[in-house]
Parts: structure tokens; sequence; C-alpha cells
């Protein structure tokens, strides 16, 4: 039996910051990328990391008439979910997967390639006070995975937005 998986989301700071340390550990990396250009996408791209997956859409659900930005499409999770399993059945099980801020695209692909290998417990890897993940991606990944990954999600965002807003006017911070 293959081991377990285990999945971290980042935000693109926390990977610079850390970009000695995933060098020496090698994960699985899937960086989700907007289109715009960024050194720290270079230093992530010129670090050496032999596992690395990048896939580039922004974090809408639908096209923005008059702005350039990409609506995450079923290919850009079919890519993700074909290398995530490949490298499950290497046992590779180190994932991260990142996004500019690591709330909303990353968390939806983090349930989404936690969902491959433990769908009962698929939504373990996000915390609502934290992670606010992107509909469209789920909806996309639902579809692939003829799963209903969506509904459970948007039920634990609607039952912890209280607690989180309430959380926010006190002067809380999700970071």
């Amino acid at each position: 039996m293959a081991s377990k998986v285990n999945i971290h989301i980042a935000g693109l700071r926390e990977i610079i910051s850390n970009i000695d340390f995933l060098r020496r550990i090698q994960p699985n990396l899937i960086s989700i990328r907007d289109n715009r250009e960024s050194p720290a996408y270079d230093m992530i791209d010129n670090a050496g990391l032999k596992n690395l997956l990048v896939v580039n859409f922004d974090d809408i659900t639908e096209p923005i008439p008059g702005r350039y930005e990409k609506v995450p499409e079923e290919n850009d999770i079919k890519i993700i979910l074909e290398w995530a399993k490949q490298k499950m059945q290497e046992n590779n099980n180190e994932f991260i997967v990142q996004c500019t801020a690591g709330i909303s695209r990353s968390s939806a692909v983090a349930i989404l390639v936690n969902y491959l290998q433990d769908p009962e417990n698929a939504l373990k890897v996000i915390n609502p006070m934290l992670h606010c993940p992107n509909p469209k991606v789920l909806e996309l990944g639902d579809k692939i995975l003829n799963s209903n990954i969506k509904e459970p999600v948007k039920k634990i965002m609607d039952d912890t937005k209280e607690q989180f807003l309430a959380n926010m006017d006190k002067g809380g911070s999700v970071f």
C-alpha cells in the first residue's frame, strides 16, 4: 500500500523564503501562477527542483471583459491531477501546492490532489480560517474526478464564514 500523501499549501513568499530547504528535500511542487512576470518565479525555476510542475491560470471564476486574466480550464486541472497521480505511483508523496497568496487556487488544488488518495478526508488539507478554495477549480475537478467535492467545501466555507468575519472584526488576521 502506498504511503500517506502529505500536502502543504503555500504562498509565493513562503516558497521563496524556504527555497534552500526545498532544494534539500525535493518535494513535488505544484506552482500555480498568474500570467505576470516575477523575479520570484525565476528563483523557483532556477532552484534546481526536480519535481516542479508549473501551471498558469488566475484566481478568477469567469472571464473579466477587457482584462487579460486566464480562467482555470479543464486541461489545467487534468495536467495537475495526472502529474500528481504519477508522483503518487512513484511513492513520491510530499506535495506543496503554491499560488501567489496560498489561499484560493492552491487550496482548491490541494483538495483535489488529496482526493486522489483519500476522498473521505480530502477537505482536511484546508483550514477554513485561512483558505478560500477557488470554486472554478473545484468545479473542474468535480467533472474530471466524477465527484461532488465542491458542495462540501461550500458548506464548510458557509459554516465558518461568521467565525472568520468575527475574527477579522476583532483585529485578527488570517496570516
